[in-house]
């Protein structure tokens, strides 16, 4: 199940928290000092943060945050005490960022393809599917999606093919983002796909974690 993780220092809220948490899929995690939000948020690897009150400023813990790669990705949110007594807005307000950014997901295999978007969905984004290499173009033309999840053995055009043209025609701006995804696992697969202009390359089997983890850190980069 996904986390939430809340720092915040005030018991009265815990309780409220967890439960809306809880009613809308998510568990909560919870660090009531500064060095613990830190330790909890590198270790946890929570879907979001939300920051209360503790003893170090807000703004201390959020630029602490953003300093660690592993944690510079995560979606955070400030909010006041009044606000914390609210958690379905505040929780609103997360989705509502992660929402924002569009993935496409392009594979063949179409098993694999739902459960990709069924992660990325869970995460809170925006996901649409293709599954040959053609159709992702007019997509990514139509769509502009933030990232593209490129499988390479595509039909009628192949991954490193589709990443090739979206980063040398100009068309295509904004460009999106590329992850690539490959049973092929080799090193001159991988550098290929860096040549061709993707941001990172994973091989299948794919972990979910660390997948989004990936996903996460290339769209922080827009």
């Amino acid at each position: 199940m996904d986390k939430i993780l809340l720092v915040t220092n005030d018991a009265g809220v815990i309780s409220l928290w967890r439960d809306t948490a809880t009613a809308q899929g998510y568990a909560l995690d919870v660090a009531i000092s500064g060095e613990e939000a830190l330790s909890r948020a590198q270790g946890g690897n929570p879907l979001a943060i939300v920051i209360g009150s503790v003893e170090l400023p807000q703004q201390v813990i959020l630029e602490q945050l953003k300093r660690s790669p592993a944690t510079a990705s995560i979606p955070t949110l400030c909010v006041e005490a009044e606000q914390l007594g609210a958690p379905e807005q505040v929780i609103a307000r997360l989705k509502g960022m992660m929402a924002s950014h569009r993935v496409l997901v392009a594979e063949d295999d179409r098993q694999m393809s739902m459960i990709l978007s069924m992660v990325l969905e869970k995460a809170g984004y925006k996901v649409k599917q293709t599954h040959d290499g053609a159709e992702t173009l007019r997509e990514i033309k139509a769509w502009h999606p933030h990232l593209l999840v490129l499988d390479i053995m595509l039909p009628v055009l192949d991954g490193f093919h589709v990443c090739q043209t979206i980063n040398e025609d100009h068309s295509f701006e904004p460009r999106p983002r590329v992850l690539i995804i490959s049973g092929r696992g080799s090193d001159w697969d991988q550098n290929l796909g860096a040549a061709c202009g993707a941001d990172d390359y994973m091989v299948k089997p794919i972990n979910h974690v660390v997948f989004l983890e990936k996903v996460r850190a290339i769209v922080a980069l827009k």
